[in-house]
């Protein structure tokens, strides 16, 4: 009988630690999709970031004592082409991402420097969906507040 107990426990313990993975994978998949998007940044690479951003995707910009500036995606990835191989940098950190079946969205502050020089830091929000080729950005919205920048 104990061993019959004892095994019951494992399968149980065994099916949560293999739900609380599954439950784990699209908040990873999500962030592979923001490093894969600062990646291809990074490398001056707006074929990759095409694949990642849909193609009707807003890009607001939010900045201290200035309207929205809304614009799109296209725009930005159009500017990256212009980029040689990391002359942008753009880092992601403390990032928070929820998800509710095919809609996610991501919390994240950055700092950008160009050329080498800390240039702005904000954060980042993404909303994604996920379509039959894997999750996509929908929408982004940023905010820039170069003064509130630490030194590195």
């Amino acid at each position: 009988m104990i061993q019959k107990l004892i095994t019951l426990l494992m399968i149980m313990a065994m099916s949560s630690v293999a739900y609380a993975t599954e439950a784990v994978l699209p908040e990873k998949d999500v962030r592979l999709v923001l490093d894969q998007i600062f990646d291809a940044m990074r490398a001056g690479d707006s074929a990759t970031l095409k694949t990642l951003i849909l193609p009707e995707a807003l890009l607001d910009r939010i900045a201290p004592n200035k309207p929205v500036h809304h614009g799109t995606a296209s725009d930005w990835i159009g500017w990256v082409d212009t980029l040689k191989p990391g002359q942008a940098d753009e880092q992601i950190f403390d990032v928070v991402i929820n998800v509710e079946g095919p809609l996610a969205t991501a919390w994240a502050p950055f700092t950008i420097a160009i050329d080498g020089v800390l240039k702005s830091c904000g954060v980042n929000h993404f909303t994604l969906v996920k379509m039959d080729g894997g999750w996509k950005v929908a929408y982004l919205i940023d905010t820039h507040t170069p003064e509130k920048c630490s030194p590195e």
